[in-house]
């Protein structure tokens, strides 16, 4: 493990985090890590290889192994140590809400995700991280923005979700939600049938 991580360039974008005809609207701001750059297994396994005495296809062949077993022990309900990481359990809920004297069957349980839960040691090392805005406050994207963002995001990738949508398009979770609720009404996306809240792309059109 590295140290000596360095600053992390952040952008500010503006939003608004209440709306409504009772409330009206109050605008605030969003701060997002400028990094979008993904680390790919592979490149993990490449960095492995250079200080240990693994090949790259030892250290993905252990890789796909262990994700098997989180895989395994996730669809049995148990929680998963990832040691020094942390800990992911089944995130679980109804899929309408229930008042208190109702009752509850079966099939109304569903999953909603995974969470991921830190040790002490990843959220202390978190803690101590520092930060920098880059001077650039972004506004909300107007709607020919939006959806030339959608249509390039569809292009990549298979899956959304709220948040995926919310980082971007520069809105808060709240306006995500409601965007994609007219969306999913609309035909432009899907349920994935994975998990909740994850939809399949179904816009470009």
């Amino acid at each position: 493990m590295r140290t000596g991580y360095g600053t992390i360039k952040c952008h500010g974008t503006r939003r608004c985090i209440r709306n409504g005809a009772e409330t009206g609207e109050l605008w605030g701001i969003r701060v997002t890590v400028a990094n979008t750059q993904r680390v790919e297994v592979k490149d993990m396994a490449a960095n492995i290889n250079d200080a240990m005495s693994l090949t790259d296809t030892d250290v993905l062949a252990a890789w796909r192994a262990l994700e098997g077993e989180i895989v395994d022990a996730l669809m049995l309900g148990r929680r998963v140590s990832l040691g020094n990481l942390g800990t992911l359990s089944l995130e679980v809920g109804t899929a309408t809400r229930k008042g208190a004297d109702e009752e509850l069957r079966n099939t109304e349980i569903v999953a909603k995700g995974v969470t991921f839960r830190p040790s002490k040691q990843l959220a202390q090392q978190i803690s101590g991280l520092a930060f920098e805005w880059d001077g650039v406050l972004k506004q909300p994207l107007a709607d020919d923005a939006l959806y030339e963002a959608l249509n390039s995001y569809a292009a990549q990738y298979e899956y959304i979700t709220v948040r995926n949508y919310a980082t971007l398009c520069h809105c808060s979770m709240s306006t995500a939600r409601r965007h994609m609720a007219e969306m999913l009404a609309d035909g432009r996306i899907v349920k994935s049938g994975i998990a909740k809240g994850v939809y399949k792309r179904a816009f470009g059109c």
